[in-house]
C-alpha cells in the first residue's frame, strides 16, 4: 500500500527479551500510524504475540538460524527495504537487511532492552514498557478455566518452578509462603493461590498444590503457554516467583510482581514501578564468584529466608 512505512524488528532471542518489544511495538504505532510492522522472532516467542493486532506480519523461526528453513525466510527479508529495522537479539542478521535506520541492541551495555531503546527513541522507559494484547475471547476462555463461571475470592500468583537448580527457590519455602499470607489473619486471607507454570515444572507445581489449602494449578502448555499465563496473571492481585518468564509476565500484566532472585542479574530483570526484587545476603557478583559459569547443580537461593521474602511483600503490599 502506498505511504506504508515498513518496520522489522528482529527479536531472535529467549521471550523474555523478546517481551521487552511488546511496548516498543504499541508506541512506534501510535507514532507512526501508517508502519506496517513484521516481527521475526522465535516460534515460542511469537506465540506470545499472537493476540496483538498491532503486527501485520509474524516470521517465526524455530530451533537453529542456520537451517535451510529459516535461511530461507531471512533471506526473504533480506530482500525487502526496510524503513526502520530493530534488533534486540542482537544478531548479525540485521546486517543482512536493507534499512534507512537501524538500531542494535549493544550486548556489552549494562542497560536492557527498554533503557536502549528509550535512549535512542529520547524516552522514558517507562513509557514503552511491555504490554501483551490479548484477545477478549482468550481472556474469557482464561477466566472461565479459573473461576468456573463463578465469582471466586480473589487470587494471589506463585510460579515456583524454574529452568535451572541454581535459581529455583525451594518449592516448601513457597508452600509456607503462601500459608503465610494466606493465613486468617494474613494480608491475603480468603484468597486463594493460583501456581503457574510450564507442563515440564509438573511435579513442582503439584507438590506446591499438595502442600497447600485453597490451592489451584494452572498447568500452562501448548503454543499459547505465555499468553494464556498472562492472561490468568491479569486476574492476580499478586504475583511471587523465580526469575522465569512467568516474572517478565506478572510484571507486564501490572500487578505487584515480587521476583525472588540469587543467580540473576537484577539489571536483566523486568522493569516498572510494579516490580520488585528480593535476594538473600549475596549479591549476584558473589554468587558468580562461586559459581563462575553458572552452571553447578546446586541451589544458590538456600539463603534467602521465608522470612525475609514474607516481610518485604507484607511491608510493600501494606503502602
Amino acid at each position: 500500500m502506498t505511504g506504508e512505512f515498513p518496520i522489522l524488528l528482529l527479536a531472535l532471542c529467549e521471550p523474555a527479551k523478546a517481551l521487552g518489544l511488546s511496548g516498543v511495538i504499541a508506541r512506534l504505532k501510535a507514532e507512526i500510524p501508517h508502519a506496517r510492522m513484521t516481527l521475526a522472532t522465535t516460534r515460542e516467542a511469537a506465540a506470545l504475540y499472537q493476540d496483538d493486532d498491532l503486527i501485520d506480519e509474524i516470521q517465526a523461526f524455530d530451533g537453529a538460524l542456520f537451517k535451510l528453513k529459516s535461511l530461507h525466510g531471512l533471506s526473504e527479508l533480506s530482500r525487502r527495504q526496510w524503513g526502520l529495522c530493530v534488533d534486540i537479539g542482537p544478531t548479525l542478521i540485521s546486517r543482512m537487511m536493507k534499512a534507512k535506520t537501524r538500531f542494535t541492541l549493544n550486548p556489552n551495555d549494562s542497560a536492557g532492552v527498554l533503557e536502549q531503546i528509550a535512549v535512542r527513541l529520547k524516552l522514558d522507559p517507562l513509557e514503552i514498557m511491555p504490554t501483551l494484547r490479548v484477545s477478549p475471547r482468550r481472556e474469557a476462555q482464561v477466566r472461565s478455566l479459573i473461576d468456573n463461571g463463578r465469582e471466586t475470592a480473589p487470587l494471589i500468583a506463585m510460579a515456583p518452578g524454574a529452568g535451572w537448580l541454581g535459581r529455583r527457590w525451594p518449592t516448601e519455602r513457597f508452600a509456607v509462603l503462601a500459608t503465610r499470607l494466606m493465613r486468617e489473619e494474613g494480608p491475603f486471607a480468603n484468597h486463594r493461590l493460583l501456581i503457574i507454570g510450564s507442563e515440564a515444572e509438573r511435579d513442582t507445581l503439584q507438590a506446591l498444590r499438595l502442600a497447600t489449602s485453597r490451592a489451584q494449578v494452572m498447568e500452562i502448555s501448548g503454543e499459547a503457554t505465555g499468553l494464556n499465563a498472562y492472561a490468568a496473571l491479569k486476574q492476580a492481585v499478586l504475583f511471587v516467583g523465580n526469575d522465569e518468564l512467568w516474572l517478565h509476565l506478572a510484571a507486564a500484566a501490572g500487578i505487584p510482581a515480587f521476583g525472588l532472585f540469587g543467580p540473576s542479574d537484577e539489571a536483566e530483570g523486568p522493569i516498572g514501578n510494579n516490580v520488585l526484587t528480593i535476594r538473600g545476603p549475596r549479591s549476584f557478583a558473589d554468587i558468580q564468584t562461586a559459581d563462575p559459569k553458572l552452571k553447578l547443580n546446586v541451589c544458590h537461593m538456600l539463603d534467602l529466608t521465608i522470612d525475609h521474602v514474607a516481610a518485604v511483600i507484607e511491608r510493600e503490599m501494606a503502602r
